[in-house]
């Protein structure tokens, strides 16, 4: 596969860093769920989905002045379609759940701290109510989050196993 069917290599950098984080944060947000009195969890959590927002920023500034290769033509309409609105859905869910998480953190009367290194600015009041709907909302968005990153897997494996077309090379990190 040529360099011009392939995404840039910052491009491809950036996919696989926040992947990574994506997958840590949600994995740590379930034991959070779970485990009671983990406050270094929660700061840690809250540190990650921070530098999710940060590095979903550069990716989108990334993307808007590096346009990604074009799907294959082999690929059917709603195929090409439908891996543009999970991706269109990926960057959504990387801004909103971290800021929904952010806000019901300040919420709940928390200072957000970035790896104990410098604490963020509040952007919600305390207010015990406002934490409770903005925490809903973050949970429910890390749901659907998980679940667009789930099915974004399940179309690179489609591609992979499946169809066996290459379409995976293009992010393909070496």
């Amino acid at each position: 596969m040529g360099d011009a069917q392939r995404y840039t290599r910052v491009a491809r950098a950036l996919h696989w860093l926040i992947a990574l984080l994506v997958i840590a944060n949600i994995a740590g947000g379930i034991v959070i769920a779970n485990v009671e009195n983990q406050n270094t969890l929660y700061d840690l959590h809250r540190s990650t989905g921070f530098v999710i927002l940060c590095l979903a920023v550069l990716r989108l500034a990334w993307r808007a002045t590096h346009r990604p290769p074009p799907l294959p033509d082999h690929m059917p309409s709603l195929q090409k379609f439908a891996a543009e609105a999970v991706h269109w859905a990926l960057y959504g869910f990387m801004f909103a759940t971290p800021l929904a998480g952010w806000a019901a953190a300040n919420a709940f009367g928390a200072t957000v701290s970035v790896y104990w290194l410098f604490n963020l600015p509040a952007i919600a009041p305390k207010d015990e109510g406002l934490f409770k709907i903005l925490i809903g909302a973050h949970q429910v968005l890390a749901i659907a989050f998980t679940a667009a990153v789930l099915v974004h897997f399940a179309g690179a494996m489609f591609h992979t196993i499946v169809q066996r077309d290459g379409l995976m090379r293009r992010m393909w990190p070496v």
